[in-house]
């Protein structure tokens, strides 16, 4: 008797310190939050992703009682700010806003410092729909006269790109295979050089934000031919898409997921993404960020896994297809 009783003692003593632990927990998150918060960015400050990530912070702050601040950590196309936010604790205070880098870091690169199962999906924030632009130059103005005048360079055509292994990269590659021409890819540290590179006749295409290249196409400063989208840009409804004109494998976009470490209680998960969302789609804000060139969304964090698992099949596909490393 003496060894059941000990034996009944511990397992009340452990149930007791189980619903200790699960109302310490609910206590810790019906107190969230008691400090400030933080956006970690893969970009430099000043871009178009700092400045989404700038908007969110300042509403959120103004919703939630405490500071937001963003956290830049560029580099290593993305793996330093998603390796941070996943080692990070999921205590509910740390998030990050990605690219889709996110999925293409993961896949691509020998040691990226993280997995996609160490981030917890809490909205998708926005999409980034890339087009293809040409400099003033290039004696085309659609995407069949492009293809035609680069059958006549043996030496190929040089189109720039934000960096290797972006979804601008794995866009131009998969388009040049299936138009059968030759794209020479050259690697940027961003758009604007890339942009700056074509004005300045260095390049004559850029793959990018359409964003960027419709203001560069509205200025007269650039040529846009065609946008990879399911359907044509509302500013640009003249602009065709690679689908129209017989490529639909190449529509490939990138897009923007706020996530947090996994293990974030779900309550507060549930609480971002609603926030979120709508912060996103109120009109001004929403305004602002299709300024910067993205397409302003908001999502369930069902529905942002969901979405992400669904990008990194097409992105395995893409690589694959394309055979591009980060090299």
């Amino acid at each position: 008797m003496p060894h059941t009783t000990r034996r009944t003692a511990l397992r009340t003593l452990a149930a007791a310190s189980l619903a200790l632990a699960s109302t310490a927990g609910a206590q810790d998150t019906g107190r969230w939050p008691d400090k400030p918060l933080r956006i970690v960015i893969p970009t430099p400050p000043g871009g178009a992703l700092d400045g989404t990530a700038r908007l969110i912070a300042e509403r959120l702050s103004a919703s939630l009682g405490q500071p937001v601040v963003v956290d830049t950590r560029a580099g290593a196309n993305g793996a330093i700010a998603y390796a941070l936010t996943a080692k990070a604790p999921p205590d509910g205070y740390t998030m990050v806003l990605t690219l889709s880098s996110l999925v293409l870091t993961s896949l691509m690169a020998k040691s990226p410092g993280y997995t996609l199962q160490e981030l917890t999906p809490v909205s998708l924030v926005a999409m980034l729909p890339n087009s293809f632009a040409v400099a003033r130059h290039v004696p085309a103005t659609d995407l069949r006269q492009f293809i035609a005048w680069s059958r006549t360079r043996k030496e190929g055509v040089d189109y720039g790109t934000s960096g290797p292994g972006s979804s601008a990269n794995i866009l131009g590659s998969m388009f040049a295979q299936q138009a059968g021409i030759n794209l020479v890819h050259v690697p940027f540290k961003g758009e604007a050089p890339a942009v700056q590179a074509a004005l300045g006749g260095q390049i004559a295409v850029v793959i990018g934000a359409a964003g960027t290249l419709a203001a560069q196409a509205q200025a007269g400063q650039m040529k846009l031919l065609a946008v990879a989208l399911p359907n044509r840009l509302k500013d640009f409804p003249d602009v065709p898409t690679f689908g129209e004109l017989g490529f639909p494998a190449v529509s490939l976009s990138g897009w923007s997921v706020m996530a947090m470490p996994a293990g974030t209680p779900k309550p507060i998960v549930d609480r971002l993404s609603a926030e979120i969302t709508r912060i996103v789609q109120t009109p001004d804000v929403s305004a602002r960020i299709f300024a910067y060139g993205f397409q302003p969304e908001g999502s369930t964090p069902e529905a942002a896994r969901r979405f992400v698992q669904d990008e990194t099949t097409r992105w395995t596909a893409a690589i694959k297809a394309t055979g591009i490393t980060m090299e």
